[in-house]
């Protein structure tokens, strides 16, 4: 398996887990391999250079900053109610996990269902400490929350780059859902959604594509948690689909996360633009078949009625090449234009009856 690179840590750019035994990792510690460098300069441990013959060591090194979130009063259907013969309704104060992602303690990640139902929450530190926690944004729509709490010695997980994720490599989810033990599970990246044949720029709904996929266990419990690559960097946030043994595991990018931390803290929402298209990848027959020079764009197969794009004369069969002068793909338009900033023009450079042209389109709210 390839090294991951090392992103800047968090702190820097100032932007559940059930105790079973099934999902605990308990092997020998596995050798380590030499420091590294990540792009701020600062030394970064690549834990496992290779596939590990144990996760002792990423699992010891990243515990202390995964939390449990709780609720101040008791709400139903918590992780308590995944234990065997516990009714689905079940009062609990557990809700979920989070982790630390700023040096000094200042920000909690978790999911955005985790705290959704409730208005007092605490943070659980792994010592045993309770904090109360201040909700500063949420996001529905991707389904993550940010959270403040007061804990200065608290330590903090560094942000990877889940854009650099290749199918088969290794992850490591973990779980703190009652605040007594941090539980662990691992797998591999089972899909990226990269290279699906189609593009979500069309619908308000983020929709599947936006995540990945691992086959590692997730439930209520870690849900909110952070998916670790092997270098020991958070590359997703756990997102519990069930408890029910065989279902699809789903994660959060952690670039997602870096693009929505600054609105959240900052606003305590996200504002969305849209597109509104349907957009496919170009490959070399098809390429070949339009007349363009290299392979590469994203092949508009559907306009919505009434959207920005079809008001600035975007239209099917047009392949967009840059989005202001930033080379486009159909891996990257929809971040693109859900990123864009609203009422702003863009600059879009297209391919239409085998030459270039330029359009500009004013990116609008995304509908709710």
């Amino acid at each position: 398996m390839r090294r991951l690179g090392v992103a800047a840590a968090l702190a820097a750019a100032t932007a559940g887990g059930c105790n079973w035994k099934s999902d605990a990792v308990d092997a020998a510690a596995a050798p380590t391999a030499p420091p590294a460098e990540d792009d701020a300069g600062r030394t970064s441990r690549l834990l496992y250079p290779t596939a590990p013959a144990s996760f002792v060591d990423l699992v010891r090194d990243a515990r202390g900053a995964v939390v449990a979130i709780r609720a101040t009063n008791p709400v139903k259907s918590g992780p308590a109610a995944m234990f065997p013969g516990t009714t689905p309704t079940v009062n609990d104060v557990a809700l979920g996990t989070g982790f630390v992602v700023q040096a000094g303690g200042t920000y909690v990640v978790t999911n955005d269902h985790v705290i959704a139902d409730v208005t007092d929450v605490q943070v659980g530190l792994l010592d045993g400490t309770e904090l109360p926690a201040k909700i500063l944004g949420r996001d529905p729509r991707l389904d993550l929350a940010l959270l403040s709490i007061e804990a200065p010695r608290a330590p903090a997980l560094r942000l990877g780059d889940s854009d650099a994720l290749q199918v088969g490599e290794w992850v490591v989810v973990l779980g703190n859902a009652f605040g007594e033990e941090v539980t662990a599970s691992a797998g591999i990246i089972s899909a990226t959604g990269r290279e699906a044949p189609g593009s979500l720029v069309k619908s308000p709904s983020l929709g599947f594509r936006t995540y990945l996929q691992v086959d590692a266990r997730i439930h209520r419990g870690n849900s909110g948690g952070p998916v670790l690559s092997t270098a020991g960097e958070v590359i997703g946030i756990a997102v519990a689909t069930g408890d029910r043994i065989g279902e699809l595991s789903f994660v959060i990018p952690s670039n997602r996360l870096r693009e929505v931390i600054e609105p959240l803290r900052t606003y305590g929402s996200v504002r969305r633009a849209w597109l509104g298209v349907w957009a496919r990848p170009v490959t070399r027959d098809l390429a070949e078949q339009l007349g363009l020079p290299k392979v590469g764009g994203a092949l508009v197969t559907e306009v919505s009625p009434g959207s920005p794009a079809i008001k600035s004369g975007l239209r099917a069969g047009d392949v967009v090449l840059a989005w202001d002068e930033r080379t486009v793909d159909h891996r990257n338009l929809p971040v693109l234009a859900a990123n864009a900033p609203i009422g702003k023009p863009v600059k879009l450079t297209l391919w239409r009856n085998r030459s270039q042209l330029e359009l500009s389109l004013v990116p609008e709210p995304m509908p709710e």
